[in-house]
C-alpha cells in the first residue's frame, strides 16, 4: 500500500454515508487517481458541492449517479473488430445528378 493511501486511512475520520468527503476519499473508494476525480468534475461526471475552494461529495449521491449512468459493455470484443471492420467497407452509391 503507497504512503498516500495510508496517510489518507490514519489522518481523517472514517466518513459516514451521508457526511461529506473529500477528493482523495473519493478517489480511493473509485480506485482511481486524484487528478481522474478531477477530470469527472470537470466534465460534470460525479455529483459535488464547492464551499469556497473547499470541494466535497457526498458518497451515496456518487453511488446513485453511477448507477443511473454506468454503460456496460455487452458486445464481446472479436465482434466489435468484426462490426467496425464492415463498417468501414461500406461504400456508399455515387450521386447521380
Amino acid at each position: 500500500m503507497s504512503n498516500q493511501v495510508k496517510k489518507i486511512r490514519t489522518s481523517r475520520p472514517p466518513a459516514t454515508p451521508e457526511g461529506f468527503i473529500g477528493k482523495p476519499e473519493v478517489a480511493l473508494l473509485l480506485n482511481k487517481t486524484v487528478r481522474t476525480v478531477d477530470n469527472w468534475m470537470a466534465r460534470r461526471i460525479v455529483p459535488y458541492y464547492k464551499m469556497g475552494r473547499c470541494v466535497r461529495f457526498r458518497w451515496s449521491e456518487i453511488e446513485a449517479h453511477l448507477q443511473a449512468n454506468h454503460r456496460v459493455n455487452s458486445i464481446p470484443m472479436a465482434a466489435r473488430r468484426r462490426r467496425s471492420a464492415t463498417r468501414r467497407r461500406v461504400q456508399f452509391p455515387d450521386k447521380q445528378e
